[in-house]
């Protein structure tokens, strides 16, 4: 997978998000893809520093809120979260 800056990857998530209601089923289900890879990128990245990891981490739960948004108005469950899921570090 081709890296992408973080900045490509915040503008693709904006642009989803001040669109993704006005859209067809069709093209909400596209969306969820194109989130899906964006987090997918995002794992890919190796953050340099602690303000890079920190915004790597924010955009990370902007996508995955955005993710279960769009799952609920197709109506489809969004994942649920396990214990596993929770950073559970003090």
């Amino acid at each position: 997978m081709i890296p992408i800056p973080l900045a490509d990857i915040l503008t693709a998530l904006d642009h989803i998000s001040e669109v993704w209601r006005s859209e067809t089923a069709v093209e909400r289900r596209t969306d969820l893809a194109d989130l899906d890879d964006l987090l997918a990128r995002l794992e890919d990245m190796e953050p340099q520093t602690s303000a890079e990891t920190e915004r790597i981490d924010e955009l990370r739960g902007r996508i995955e809120i955005l993710m279960d948004e769009i799952e609920i108005s197709l109506g489809i469950e969004p994942t649920p979260i396990t214990t596993e899921d929770l950073d559970t570090d003090p």
